[in-house]
């Protein structure tokens, strides 16, 4: 019998060594992205590491680059529909607390669907490492992720309202160049035909005013032989086009100017809404120094900068895909330079969310709802209506918001 016994406890510890060396296979570690600056790999293996967590993340492949390494974007959605079935069954599984029962009253699907009926923008797309010796940009990326994923129940009610889209590394082939040959490098890495250089700059290729940008291929700032000549420009048009009617904000993030702009970058005048981009500018430099005192400079591109940039993804955003509400925030500091020492990464990355997270907030409510060209149609044929006699009609009630919505929350509150 002890014999047996023995055999039986050998057989159940292998089987045990046989099931956590499998299940060890399917967790993917987890990079630390606060305190160092991570590899292309290890920035897409951290992507995937939220996936598997995190029942509101969705990685998306955009494209690839020259070089083919993947071109990734990270969407954080707590309104999506496998989030929601999740939460509803841990929320049948145990009993309310007191605090439960009035979030309860209003879940997030109910806000999910009082912005489809309002037709509320609501996306939030932040991008980085567009030039790929600003390692910074993509650390603060990368912070912003980690805020809104690991530590999102402290962002919650952002969340609620709010989606994000964030393509930490926009120049994947640069920045590993940077990394491994070049620190000074800025642009991306395919060759330019027949010449001998190499690098389109990225933030110069976008079919906006593109052809008053620099042509010569020897310069940093070089606009690619035509609009979109690149992967990586290519694949931020089809993503910022897929999601042309839900984009509420769009941040660009660079360094190292300590300045928070908005557009025109191509010239010098002010676009209609110059006002409102202001304020949500100042949103995020008031929230900045008031959390440690650094003090970031606010105004148009062409004005802070001091010189006319063509073709740059912000006005593309801005002029063309009409996203309502477009910022460039670039990254401290002249002291600092692009990469600055490991020990700086955190705070400028806890500092650069502040502001952001701030400036999400207030979006939310600064920019108006928008509406259909149906919609906008109904309006001019009442207006004219109105300017004709019609012959009476039967009065018809319209369903109020409130309405629509009640039996839901009673339902919920049952």
């Amino acid at each position: 019998m002890p014999g047996k016994l023995k055999k039986r406890s050998s057989k159940k510890r292998t089987m045990r060594a046989l099931s956590l060396s499998k299940f060890k296979k399917l967790v993917v570690p987890r990079p630390d992205v606060l305190h160092g600056y991570l590899r292309h790999d290890e920035i897409n293996l951290y992507l995937e590491y939220l996936q598997n967590r995190y029942s509101f993340v969705h990685v998306k492949l955009l494209g690839q680059t020259y070089e083919r390494r993947q071109l990734k974007a990270i969407e954080i959605d707590w309104n999506s529909e496998r989030n929601l079935e999740l939460t509803e069954r841990e929320r049948s599984r145990r009993p309310y607390s007191c605090a439960e029962k009035i979030t309860a009253l209003v879940p997030p699907e109910i806000s999910n669907m009082h912005n489809k009926l309002l037709g509320r923008r609501n996306t939030i797309f932040i991008e980085g490492g567009t030039h790929a010796r600003e390692w910074i940009t993509i650390s603060v990326a990368l912070n912003c992720i980690y805020q809104l994923t690991e530590k999102h129940m402290r962002n919650y009610e952002l969340l609620r309202k709010l989606r994000f889209i964030i393509v930490p590394v926009t120049n994947p082939d640069g920045y590993e160049y940077t990394l491994t040959k070049n620190r000074r490098w800025r642009k991306n890495r395919r060759p330019i035909t027949h010449s001998r250089h190499i690098g389109t700059d990225c933030n110069r290729n976008y079919d906006f005013h593109w052809e008053n940008g620099p042509s010569k291929t020897a310069r940093n700032t070089f606009k690619g032989l035509k609009p979109f000549s690149e992967p990586e420009t290519r694949a931020m048009r089809n993503i910022l086009q897929q999601n042309e009617q839900s984009l509420l904000f769009f941040l660009s993030l660079h360094s190292y100017a300590e300045c928070i702009m908005y557009p025109w970058g191509y010239c010098k005048e002010l676009p209609e809404t110059w006002q409102k981009l202001e304020k949500l500018a100042l949103t995020g430099r008031n929230a900045i120094k008031a959390y440690n005192g650094r003090h970031y400079r606010v105004g148009s591109i062409a004005k802070l900068s001091k010189r006319c940039i063509s073709g740059s993804v912000v006005d593309y955003a801005f002029g063309v895909i009409k996203v309502p509400l477009a910022l460039v925030m670039e990254l401290p500091s002249h002291a600092l330079g692009f990469q600055p020492a490991a020990e700086s990464i955190s705070p400028i990355g806890h500092e650069s969310w502040f502001g952001i997270r701030e400036m999400c907030k207030v979006a939310y409510d600064l920019a108006t709802p928008f509406f259909s060209m149906e919609e906008g149609n109904l309006t001019n044929r009442k207006n004219s209506d109105k300017e004709q006699p019609q012959p009476q009609s039967p009065i018809i009630k319209k369903q109020s918001l409130h309405d629509v919505v009640r039996p839901t929350i009673d339902t919920v509150a049952l």
